[in-house]
């Protein structure tokens, strides 16, 4: 699609992807420091295969520079920013390069930002969204507590996990069956995970339990399960105290 139909359907709020790029690599990292504040960072590599236009380059994060909330927007280290748009929960950061672009050559772009991670302390879940052509994408958690599992797949284009319980289910599942799994580094704070050759549009969840929020959440569906309503119904055992399950997505 040539430049200036992009600009002109931009202006009438529809956004059509510039596409003359594609990502060797991407990866994502969570860095939690000792005050459970996370630097969530995307890294991506770069190929243009084409000269972008103003407005072409953006990204989309769940962090809103002029709100002054809690979350903090870095400074990009290769790029300007050029404006910005709300999009839904999200805001699409459009941006420019610091220096000119050569085609076929490696461009790295780099973009953080700072949010609050304290409900994160037992289980970390985070979300990988494919958006562009990109033959490998890496996740990467750092977080100063001991993990005792983690699990990764692919999420479904359908809404059968929709809800917080229905994710959480189908993640304790996969536990069970799953072949690929996130890797734990010996010293148990650092998990990274990688897919290859997404496709465009593909989603993948990553989580990561400590022991206590593994057994929080086997216990809350335990509890809602069918046999745990009888068992509630019938006063056959009441629910033993456990931590509350704690999943903030941080995207």
């Amino acid at each position: 699609m040539t430049r200036w139909l992009r600009r002109s359907l931009r202006r009438f709020g529809f956004e059509i992807p510039f596409r003359g790029f594609v990502c060797p690599e991407e990866l994502k990292r969570i860095s939690i420091d000792l005050q459970w504040r996370a630097t969530v960072t995307t890294r991506r590599q770069m190929v243009f295969l084409e000269q972008p236009g103003e407005g072409d380059l953006f990204d989309i994060v769940p962090v809103d520079s002029q709100a002054g909330g809690n979350s903090h927007l870095l400074e990009s280290p290769d790029a300007v920013d050029i404006g910005h748009q709300r999009s839904g929960g999200h805001v699409r950061l459009y941006w420019a390069p610091r220096d000119p672009i050569v085609q076929y050559a490696v461009y790295t772009h780099e973009r953080s930002w700072n949010t609050p991670a304290d409900d994160v302390r037992d289980v970390m879940c985070t979300e990988l969204t494919c958006e562009s052509r990109v033959a490998v994408m890496n996740i990467e958690v750092v977080a100063p507590v001991a993990y005792e599992t983690a699990v990764a797949f692919k999420r479904p284009r359908w809404h059968r996990l929709a809800t917080e319980r229905r994710l959480m289910k189908h993640a304790l599942t996969q536990l069970e069956v799953s072949r690929s799994r996130p890797i734990i580094d010996e010293t148990r704070t650092r998990v990274t995970w990688t897919v290859t050759r997404p496709r465009i549009g593909e989603r993948f969840v990553c989580i990561a339990f400590t022991a206590r929020g593994l057994k929080a959440w086997q216990q809350e569906l335990e509890d809602h399960s069918i046999g745990g309503r009888v068992r509630r119904l019938l006063r056959v055992r009441a629910r033993e105290a456990s931590a509350t399950p704690g999943r903030v997505l941080l995207r």
